[in-house]
């Protein structure tokens, strides 16, 4: 039987999958299996527990210490490999379909490729044009679009990256990003409004109103400018004192160690904690005034709950709530970081929709995988 295979190798990519995932159930497709690479194993395996998702094929592709090269090549070999267990257990792998811009994706993109295998890419047409910022993504992605069947596109602007390439209009959907879909799906659900947290500390933050503030880093590109980001916060933390700031510390030891070695945990308005799970993280940026990050997704999540953006980063392919005047680029400047979150303070209209994308993303994608197979 005929199979596409949604291959998720980190938290991002299975948050922007699950939408597809769950409209698939309810339409009652079933021709679809479910590969985790373990690419972001530790911080994968509670999300896919969260979702109700057990994949078909679990893979290993990481090891401590492996560079970005070893990374690519052992995806590529466990891909490689999966396709010829696949086929032996009697499926046809129709389409491989991955998320995004990681080193997963782009390996996935190749095996494809490779294999004359179809690949259908999910929130394609991203690009910030400096194949530096973000650190390796953009390289990732723009391999995943030369090699791609079909995109679905997130916004406008995206569409426009990919004809800007010659890429055909017959091989493009305008879809909107799953992520909208995702938050949707989670926030008007019964759990979203019985969301507790183990630390104590985030509990009382949240359960006391609306004036948090999220900080979230983690790129590499961000690694050696640590101690600037931190020196800002420390500044401004001091500036906000009737903030209370949550930093949920990611797990790589490169910001995770540094982190916590800082003068921030002798602050009274600072938390330092553990990642949070989706529906956490979530819950904690619908009380926050503002937010501090370098990650793309939060900088597409933000604009549901109208929570103003400081994007820790030189530059972004996601232009649009930046373009709406809801999120600025501060790098990793510790004066424009301080400005910013002391000046910018945009107004949201009670209409306001969120750039990037209605809710409806996934309803597209999925009436347009059916006819695929």
């Amino acid at each position: 039987m005929k199979k596409i295979v949604l291959i998720i190798g980190t938290r991002p990519e299975l948050i922007k999958i699950y939408p597809l995932i769950n409209k698939m159930k309810q339409s009652g497709f079933n021709n679809y299996l479910i590969v985790n690479s373990g690419q972001h194993q530790e911080m994968l395996t509670p999300f896919f527990d969260f979702f109700s998702i057990k994949p078909d094929y679990n893979l290993d592709i990481m090891s401590p210490g492996q560079s970005l090269a070893d990374s690519l090549a052992k995806a590529v070999s466990q891909l490689e490999s999966l396709l010829i267990t696949i086929r032996k257990e009697g499926h046809v792998p129709s389409v491989l379909m991955a998320q995004g811009d990681t080193t997963t994706v782009m390996a996935t993109a190749l095996v494809a490729f490779y294999n004359r295998v179809r690949f259908f890419h999910l929130e394609a047409g991203l690009r910030s044009d400096n194949l530096l910022h973000p650190f390796p993504e953009e390289l990732n992605r723009r391999v995943a679009s030369i090699t791609a069947d079909f995109h679905y596109a997130p916004t406008r602007q995206a569409i426009a990256n990919l004809k800007s390439e010659k890429i055909p209009s017959e091989k493009i959907m305008m879809a909107g990003n799953t992520v909208v879909d995702a938050i949707e799906l989670i926030r008007n659900s019964p759990q979203f409004n019985k969301v507790t947290f183990s630390d104590l500390r985030v509990q009382q933050a949240v359960d006391n109103g609306n004036k948090n503030v999220l900080i979230t880093c983690h790129r590499r590109e961000n690694h050696l400018h640590l101690q600037h980001i931190i020196s800002a916060v420390e500044q401004i933390a001091a500036k906000a004192k009737n903030c209370m700031f949550i930093w949920p510390v990611h797990a790589n030891p490169m910001v995770k160690d540094i982190v916590i070695a800082s003068g921030l945990q002798n602050l009274t308005n600072m938390i330092i904690c553990e990642p949070l799970n989706y529906l956490e993280l979530l819950k904690v940026m619908s009380t926050c005034c503002k937010i501090l990050t370098d990650s793309g997704g939060i900088q597409e999540e933000a604009p549901s709950f109208r929570v103003p953006v400081l994007v820790m980063r030189e530059t972004t392919e996601r232009p649009e709530a930046i373009e709406k005047g809801y999120a600025v680029l501060v790098g990793n400047d510790s004066t424009k970081m301080i400005d910013a979150f002391m000046n910018f303070n945009p107004v949201f209209p009670m209409d306001a929709e969120n750039p990037f994308g209605d809710g409806k993303a996934s309803d597209r994608i999925v009436d347009h995988i059916k006819m695929q197979l």
